[in-house]
């Protein structure tokens, strides 16, 4: 983007804010994120070859919030980079819009929310901002809300297109292999004093591989349950995957997931919990079905391990994962968090190795992470993980199981408010 229309489009919001009417609330936030990294059997074993990986990536964000009693608009333009990827004196445009949407108050009770935004449901296993990729993630949706009496409603709806077309849907090749083209969601919530029940269906549509005026469809429905009595809660979660993948290939694939968490004091606070994601079964050769269940566009660094290790279906060839872990959180003080997660991870179905079955036991990773708030717009951050692999580790990533596996980061977040109105 050009450096002018940028600094003409920033010139021409300010000056709007200054002379609008009281009547609106209007702000404009910055956020300065770089993130130190050293990966040493991130995401895949070492090697005797391999050599540690450092770098520092970077996430600028700036945002304007527009709201009066009939609207709510936002614009959030964004750059990413990893420091030293631009050569020295040489202008690069980089800027994009990762948030453009006007949200319209129909009545006390409903909205319509248009135009490119983040989408969040549940616990962001399934759709997510993916806040922790310096990128991020956003969708180009159209959203009908209804709020009344505990009751939560939305209705999302999203159509991708590569380009303005003279005639015909068909959508390129090159992106459609890695996004959608039709997306469609129902979330469904009831909050009863201590106990919440919702449902989340996503209905997902591939232009098909090979014809492309032909739509695969495939559908995520589940149920979420979550209780809480005083210190105690606990969350349940049931997902079934149909339909067709964009291959044209059948799936059939199931998701579980359960945890239970307890305040022992107002800074103390321990969760234990499992997670199922279905798989092939390796002995079932004549299976034209595919039974290894996707999390769609969620997130993926929140979830199994800080290290990444199992991000997609391909992480264990298909044959799914079972993770049992456990979570400590300490608040050292009001701004301060220091945090210790346990995973353990297995092969959810039979995977076939050289004509013999793979031992289902993976390994086992620890993960420390701190936080620590400095002022009202600084975070630091910090984490460093291990991971303990198995021999059929190795199968899956390659690389040696007796090395240390280890990956560290230190991040600063900088929120400054630049302008607010008053109210």
């Amino acid at each position: 983007m050009n450096r002018n229309i940028i600094h003409k489009a920033i010139t021409c919001i300010s000056l709007f804010l200054c002379f609008a009417t009281s009547e609106a609330q209007f702000e404009i936030e910055g956020e300065i994120r770089p993130r130190f990294e050293f990966r040493d059997g991130y995401r895949r074993l070492r090697t005797d070859d391999t050599k540690p990986a450092a770098f520092v990536s970077q996430r600028t964000r700036l945002q304007f919030d527009f709201t009066n009693e009939k609207l709510s608009t936002r614009i959030r333009l964004f750059d990413y980079r990893v420091w030293g990827d631009q050569e020295w004196k040489k202008d690069i445009s980089s800027v994009g819009i990762h948030e453009a949407w006007a949200e319209l108050n129909l009545s006390k009770t409903s909205k319509l929310k248009f135009g490119r935004q983040e989408l969040k449901y549940d616990n962001s296993r399934l759709i997510s901002p993916v806040n922790w990729n310096q990128i991020g993630a956003a969708h180009d949706a159209l959203i009908y809300k209804f709020r009344k009496s505990g009751w939560e409603l939305d209705l999302a709806i999203a159509w991708n297109q590569s380009s303005e077309l003279i005639s015909g849907n068909v959508y390129l090749i090159e992106l459609s292999q890695y996004f959608y083209k039709n997306l469609n969601i129902l979330w469904l919530s009831k909050k009863m004093d201590k106990l919440t029940l919702s449902i989340l269906n996503i209905i997902d549509g591939y232009q098909d591989t090979t014809n492309v005026d032909k739509l695969n469809y495939r559908f995520t429905s589940g149920l979420i349950a979550d209780y809480k009595l005083d210190k105690l809660q606990t969350t349940a979660r049931a997902f079934y995957q149909g339909g067709t993948l964009k291959s044209g290939e059948k799936v059939s694939a199931y998701y579980l997931n359960s945890d239970i968490s307890y305040a022992a004091t107002n800074n103390i606070k321990a969760l234990i919990g499992f997670e199922l994601l279905s798989g092939n079964d390796g002995f079932d050769t004549l299976s034209t079905t595919s039974n290894a269940f996707d999390v769609l566009y969620g997130a993926r660094h929140k979830f199994n391990g800080r290290m990444d290790y199992f991000l997609t279906p391909a992480s264990t060839k298909g044959a799914g994962l079972i993770n049992p872990y456990a979570k400590l959180e300490w608040k050292m003080a009001q701004s301060t968090v220091f945090l210790t997660e346990y995973h353990v991870f297995f092969l959810q179905n039979n995977l076939i190795y050289n004509g013999a079955l793979l031992d289902k036991f993976l390994g086992h990773e620890i993960d420390f992470s701190f936080t620590k708030s400095f002022e009202k717009y600084i975070l630091l951050s910090a984490g460093y993980s291990m991971m303990f692999a198995t021999n059929s580790m190795e199968v899956l990533k390659g690389g040696s199981n007796d090395k240390l596996n280890h990956w560290a980061f230190v991040m600063i977040t900088i929120n400054p408010v630049f302008f607010k109105s008053h109210e």
